[in-house]
């Protein structure tokens, strides 16, 4: 149970992983609009922010965190700075059983994971614990991520005690360590443990970490990412083409290469917009462009910032946004879509499962195959017209329930403004 707050909390000190530089954290633009207004003094600390950077509010001070030195000296760096500490052998020597059991990659992992928060640590002292004028009693530090940001805050918590209140975002690739290579995310039951409180995005991810740490489930709360209300809505085909769309980065994990194969096995007439760039879409597009049937049409459009999708959502007929990937945490890309009133079909994945369902699109199995990806859209194409108009009107209304951004992130600032996880 929380203390009571006795003193407002007016300062905001937000560590991010690169916001405000490009690219990333987009999510952040949308959450610094309620943010603003709520908080007289607000701070970036941008772990590695570098390069071209988004505007900010004018009262937003940015920071950036000086980075660890590259190569050889990465290593020798990283050993010394963990050795040399003594908060940092001290974590370093309780989490050592966990990190064995993967090997000298997991020993790595720690290592790094724990030289890279206390470096965040040493310039969150530096910064602001160390200036006699900073008050922290006034003060809330929010680690967008549950990543070495929020180890060095769980670190900070553990000297500083309650005359610090800190509070993390738990997103997807933090959160679910089966998703990475080495499936093992350092001290995430010790963190969850030390901060003040840690927000999900969905009810998914807190059930997992619920069921991994049984005994942190007063400390996870949920609290929704969400987008703005677009002031439109989307218009469905009246030409008998079923337009498709996708919004992804274009990498091996949202399985595009899926859908290509999918819609090769369609008989109906689709057009088919990807909107996103990354590593793998020179190989999409080709695949798309040279193997699909004719009538199936393609177009690439590449990155678009979330007014130029706006603005393509509104100009354009859209029937059907499709997410295949074979792991999410809580797509925003959906909650756009359903802001629009576009249905979805989706692989059951993460928190999708929370957004989409037989109401307002097909939650369809994480390992579907080509053959049956091809059905779902045919069965789509193939509603009556007032089925469709039906699954547009119950999208809008899943969006405005529970993904409408300005309920969602006034209710989250203003739960860590008063250090409570009471929503209003």
């Amino acid at each position: 149970m929380q203390k009571e707050m006795k003193t407002a909390r007016e300062h905001m000190i937000l560590i991010t992983n690169r916001y405000p530089y490009l690219p990333g954290e987009q999510f952040l633009e949308t959450e610094m609009k309620y943010m603003e207004p709520l908080f007289e003094k607000i701070e970036i600390a941008a772990v590695n922010g570098a390069g071209e950077k988004r505007p900010v509010p004018e009262k937003v001070s940015v920071h950036q965190l000086p980075g660890r030195p590259g190569g050889t000296k990465k290593y020798i760096h990283t050993f010394y700075s963990v050795t040399a500490d003594v908060q940092g052998r001290r974590w370093l020597s309780s989490e050592l059983p966990k990190a064995r059991m993967f090997g000298s990659k997991g020993l790595l992992q720690l290592a790094n994971w724990l030289s890279h928060a206390i470096r965040i640590r040493d310039e969150i002292k530096r910064k602001w614990l160390d200036d006699k004028n900073f008050d922290s009693r006034k003060a809330v530090f929010y680690s967008y991520w549950l990543t070495p940001s929020a180890v060095a805050l769980a670190m900070l918590k553990e000297t500083y005690g309650d005359d610090l209140f800190t509070v993390s975002r738990a997103h997807g690739g933090d959160v679910y360590d089966y998703r990475h290579s080495i499936p093992y995310l350092p001290f995430q039951e010790r963190v969850i443990s030390a901060l003040d409180s840690v927000r999900m995005i969905s009810d998914d991810g807190k059930q997992y970490l619920e069921t991994k740490y049984p005994n942190s489930d007063a400390r996870l709360l949920v609290n929704r990412l969400g987008t703005e209300r677009p002031g439109f809505t989307a218009s469905p085909s009246e030409d008998g083409i079923l337009r498709i769309v996708t919004c992804s980065y274009v990498k091996p994990v949202k399985r595009l290469d899926l859908l290509v194969e999918a819609l090769k096995e369609t008989t109906s007439r689709i057009h088919w917009t990807h909107i996103g760039d990354g590593e793998q879409r020179e190989e999409i597009e080709n695949q798309a462009k040279n193997e699909l049937p004719a009538q199936v049409t393609v177009d690439f459009k590449g990155h678009c910032t979330q007014q130029q999708i706006f603005e393509f959502y509104e100009s354009q007929p859209v029937d059907l946004f499709v997410n295949v990937s074979e792991s999410e945490g809580i797509p925003v890309t959906i909650m756009e879509a359903f802001s629009t009133s576009i249905p979805v079909i989706a692989t059951d994945v993460g928190g999708v499962k929370e957004l989409v369902n037989e109401n307002n699109g097909f939650l369809i199995p994480s390992d579907i195959d080509a053959a049956e990806l091809a059905q779902y859209i045919e069965r789509f194409a193939a509603l009556p017209e007032e089925q469709k108009m039906m699954y547009r009107s119950n999208a809008f209304s899943k969006w405005e329930k529970d993904y409408d951004a300005q309920k969602n992130y006034r209710n989250f600032l203003h739960s860590v403004k008063n250090g409570s996880g009471i929503l209003i």
